[in-house]
């Protein structure tokens, strides 16, 4: 049985609990609903499965529906450990790049391993100054150097070689232009110089690869415990287990379709010489 269903199944269980007590109490939903401080509506919603009851909303039902004191217990968990699992599975979007900035610098602090993959831009870490300013260049100029001091904090991590991190990213990412020639000349350079970091693992997808892997959008893996997602709006952050179990698996899937060490030394060669040769 997934979780989604296990946790469908106690859902189930404590909206049916709770009914069968008002109903062996002789309670109307009414009198239940009056007597412990919530409407009737809520109740109804609650004892239907339709709305997840607060912690203290169940010690407040089963108190007044004299429940016994292991019921009282049994039920009151149930819901706490629902409570728990339902934060688990929260996807939060977080608006603003400076405070993702912030979230994510905390993340990764944390983190033993941190995993990036882009489709059409280069990895915030591995982003030269100039390259970085014109992805920020919409946002006011205050916020601009809010971001770039909070990126400059996260890049210091990277000479922790106690922490790894691998990056991935498609070609497209590197033939994007996001600004002059000699800019992404420069900028596909600095890659070349990172990766001969101890604890920095870079791969590229070339276009020559035979994919067959979907990737719809880039994201970034902090051990096995989260994930963030780029959007336009924000920055969503997912915890749930079985999400971040499934990035992982692509993860895995892409990095098997990437060159490495000198076979991407040449190809980082040429995308840059490209780049100078069609400006």
């Amino acid at each position: 049985m997934t979780a989604p269903e296990r946790s469908r199944l106690a859902r189930e269980r404590l909206s049916r609990e709770l009914r069968r007590l008002r109903t062996e109490a002789k309670m109307t939903g009414t009198a239940t609903a009056r007597a412990t401080g919530m409407s009737q509506s809520k109740l109804s919603k609650i004892e239907n499965g339709m709305l997840l009851p607060s912690v203290t909303d169940v010690e407040r039902l089963v108190a007044e529906l004299a429940a016994t004191r292991e019921t009282r217990i049994e039920l009151v968990e149930l819901a706490r450990s629902l409570h728990a699992e339902a934060e688990t599975r929260r996807v939060v979007l977080h608006r603003g790049a400076h405070r993702h900035q912030q979230t994510i610098s905390r993340v990764e602090a944390r983190a033993a391993t941190s995993r990036f993959f882009q489709v059409n831009l280069v990895p915030q870490l591995l982003q030269s100054e100039p390259y970085l300013r014109i992805v920020l260049g919409t946002m006011p100029q205050s916020e601009q150097e809010a971001a770039v001091a909070a990126l400059r904090i996260r890049r210091t991590r990277m000479d922790d070689l106690a922490k790894q991190f691998v990056f991935l990213m498609s070609e497209g990412a590197l033939r994007w232009r996001m600004g002059s020639p000699e800019l992404m000349a420069e900028q596909v350079e600095h890659l070349a110089a990172i990766q001969r970091r101890p604890n920095v693992r870079l791969g590229v997808v070339p276009f020559s690869a035979d994919a067959n892997v979907v990737a719809l959008h880039g994201f970034h893996i902090y051990d096995e415990r989260v994930v963030t997602v780029s959007v336009l709006t924000g920055n969503a952050t997912i915890t749930d287990p079985l999400d971040v179990r499934e990035y992982l698996a692509l993860f895995t899937k892409l990095e098997r379709l990437a060159v490495r060490g000198e076979e991407l030394q040449a190809l980082l060669k040429r995308i840059a010489e490209d780049h100078r040769r069609l400006g």
